[in-house]
């Protein structure tokens, strides 16, 4: 039972830190990435490469110009031993691409297929994490991120520039959500 235990609470601390990881790319709450990776951790992402924090200057200049995004994860696969994980997640990222996305952030070819012109690209893919339980928890020791298809799709909002304000999601503290992730960002709730 002890076992079953420590695994299942291993499985819920490791499937926590992927989605703060998609919360905080999704919000801009970038600040949160160091709750996610080890401070040694290495990433690599088509052309991004290198040390998590290279990986987050690179995402910030890539994400930040972009409209809303969306990271959805599911099929989380965990082998874990110790206080070592082998895990793969697979992922669907919307990304909403304003037509004035600056050109120089061309990513293989993954975010400027439409230049003058908003659209949509949703990137299927999956991350290969190495997850270690040290210092302070799980977290991300290694990350390859693989890229399994991409679609660009036109743009329609749906109506949502009809709606209210407070009914449409923002990056940033702007965001609704903020309360979720105050104690982790070192703030009161």
């Amino acid at each position: 039972m002890t076992d079953t235990l420590a695994r299942l609470a291993a499985e819920s601390d490791i499937a926590r830190v992927i989605h703060l990881y998609c919360h905080a790319l999704d919000r801009r709450r970038w600040e949160l990435m160091d709750q996610v990776f080890h401070d040694d951790a290495r990433y690599g992402f088509g052309d991004i490469g290198g040390d998590w924090r290279d990986f987050v200057r690179a995402a910030r200049s890539i994400v930040d110009p972009l409209g809303p995004c969306h990271h959805m994860v599911a099929n989380i696969l965990m082998d874990i031993d110790g206080d070592v994980a082998q895990v793969e997640t697979y992922l669907i990222g919307h990304h909403v691409v304003p037509a004035d996305y600056p050109p120089g952030l061309n990513t293989n070819g993954l975010y400027y297929a439409r230049p003058g012109e908003r659209y949509v690209s949703v990137v299927g893919g999956r991350y290969v994490d190495r997850f270690e339980n040290r210092g302070p928890g799980w977290r991300i020791a290694r990350r390859a991120g693989l890229y399994d298809w991409i679609q660009d799709m036109d743009y329609t909002d749906g109506g949502l520039s009809a709606s209210p304000d407070p009914a449409l999601g923002k990056h940033g503290d702007g965001d609704p959500s903020l309360p979720v992730v105050a104690r982790l960002m070192g703030r009161r709730g």
